[in-house]
């Protein structure tokens, strides 16, 4: 019962955003450009903080399928499967914009 309580209670935070989310293992590519937190510090590429997750999800997945043309973005999005594009899109869209 306990045990319940406070696995309850632990996924309930990481929902709310108290306790931090681990960056997917993709996200390493990511971080050159949009930074570590989606908060790029260079002005010709996007902060992807706090965006919405369908938002980000469905713009990797038309990089991916080249529905949308970007240079940039289209090799990297080229190798992500559905499960890695999620993972980055939920975590970017829990990120605090600055």
């Amino acid at each position: 019962m306990k045990k319940g309580i406070i696995t309850a209670f632990a996924l309930s935070l990481i929902s709310m955003g108290a306790i931090a989310m681990e960056p997917p293992a993709k996200s390493n590519t990511c971080v050159a450009c949009h930074g570590a937190d989606g908060n790029s510090l260079a002005p010709n590429f996007p902060k992807i903080a706090g965006q919405h997750a369908a938002y980000l999800e469905k713009a990797l997945k038309d990089y991916r399928e080249g529905l949308r043309r970007n240079s940039m973005m289209a090799p990297f999005a080229r190798d992500l499967t559905n499960e890695e594009i999620k993972a980055l899109a939920e975590f970017y869209s829990k990120q605090t914009p600055k």
